[in-house]
Formats: C-alpha cells, structure tokens, sequence
C-alpha cells in the first residue's frame, strides 16, 4: 500500500438516510449497541449483516451523519459502488469513525480484499476509534479469497439485522414520505409493501418515482393510480 492520502470523493451519504425515516422494528438491540459506539467512540469492531433490503446502508448512513464531530472526522464507503472506482479509496488517514457497507462485494476482487485486509490492520494498530463493516451474510459464509479476512470480520462485536413486519414497513414508508413533504396514505403504503416484499431498497426507489410521477400528474397517491404507474 502507499502512504494514506485525504482526497474529495465522489460518494457522499444519503440526504435521506438518517434517523428520523429510520425504523428500528425487531432491530433495536443492535442499533442501541452501534448508537453508544458511536457515542461513546469506543475503540471497537463491529460486523453487521442481514438479507438485502433489511437497512442496514440506512443505519450505517444515519450513524455517521449522527456523529457530532467535525465531517473529516467519519468516513462512509458503500462497496457497492465503491467497487467501481480504486481501492486506493480506503488508503486513507484512519478518522475516529470508519463505515465501510456492503464488504461482501469484495469477495474475489484480490486488490480490493487486500484493501479492506489492510484497513482493519491500521485500525486495529492504531488502537482508538470506531470500526463498523457491513454485509448480507455472516462473517464465515463470505467467499473471500483471502480467509483471514473472515477471521478478521469475525474478531468483534457481531450484530444481526432482520426484516420489519408489514406494519413497521408501512411506518418506514410514511416517514420517508413525510420527509418529501407528501401524503402517503396508509392503504397505499400497505399495498407497496406487500407488493415488494418488504425489501426497502425497493420500496424507497418506487417511492421515489411515485413522488415525481403524483407531483408531475398532480394526483393523490391512490391504489388504482400506482397500480396504473
């Protein structure tokens, strides 16, 4: 690896992904352990992992802009579309507060293993700070090539995520809503999540598309007017 370097990236959290559309639902052991980390900035490795659409990028994007430090002082990277760009992303000065989501992307990209391999030694050798990394699977199950970094995932603290029930799905999508400044109406909601399966990456995306398609039509969010979208 070269010397660490700060630079501008072009990634940046969700304007969106905070706690006030946050849901906890069967997930509040963990995200109460993950708020006092970050509070307390414990010296700390987490590992987070839950089924695809569960919100984990959402907790993780909320707990960093929930940090009352300076901006430099957290670093977020979702390898989602990380991957797209270098490794060299992650050779940076380690921050007090390091999110790195989605790790299992990584799996049989040997440059970017090295990269995360790396980072976690850093951190564990510096000794202080938060270090927080995601996945949809549990620690052993990802097929890196390198297995010392399964070893590595699995040194910490472990947490789970799991879906929320329709009910709490339906006050996910409300909040999200509200936060656009529109009405989502219950029955609405309701239909969205049982169409979607519950899985908020999707629900969020269509929401996205309703708010456009009722601003642009000038029509109330009905079943029959989503159905026809």
């Amino acid at each position: 690896m070269h010397e660490p370097y700060q630079d501008i990236l072009p990634l940046h959290l969700s304007d969106r992904g905070d706690f006030n559309t946050y849901v906890e639902g069967p997930n509040k052991a963990s995200v109460k352990v993950l708020k006092q980390a970050f509070s307390e900035v414990k010296n700390e490795f987490y590992y987070v992992f839950g089924p695809h659409g569960c919100g984990k990028t959402h907790l993780l994007n909320a707990l960093c802009q929930n940090v009352r430090y300076p901006a430099g002082n957290c670093f977020y990277l979702d390898l989602h579309l990380g991957m797209l760009l270098s490794p060299q992303l992650l050779n940076i000065v380690l921050p007090p507060f390091i999110a790195i989501d989605n790790v299992d992307f990584a799996a049989g990209n040997s440059d970017w293993e090295l990269a995360l391999f790396d980072i976690y030694n850093r951190w564990y050798d510096k000794r202080s700070g938060v270090l927080v990394m995601s996945g949809s699977s549990s620690y052993d199950k990802i097929p890196f090539e390198r297995v010392d970094l399964n070893t590595r995932l699995g040194s910490g603290v472990i947490l789970s995520l799991n879906y929320l029930n329709e009910e709490q799905c339906v006050e996910a999508l409300k909040k999200r809503a509200l936060g656009r400044a529109f009405l989502l109406p219950d029955a609405t909601a309701s239909f969205l999540v049982r169409h979607f399966n519950r899985d908020m990456n999707n629900l969020v995306a269509i929401l996205d598309c309703l708010d456009r398609a009722q601003f642009t039509e000038r029509h109330p969010l009905t079943i029959p007017f989503v159905k026809k979208f």
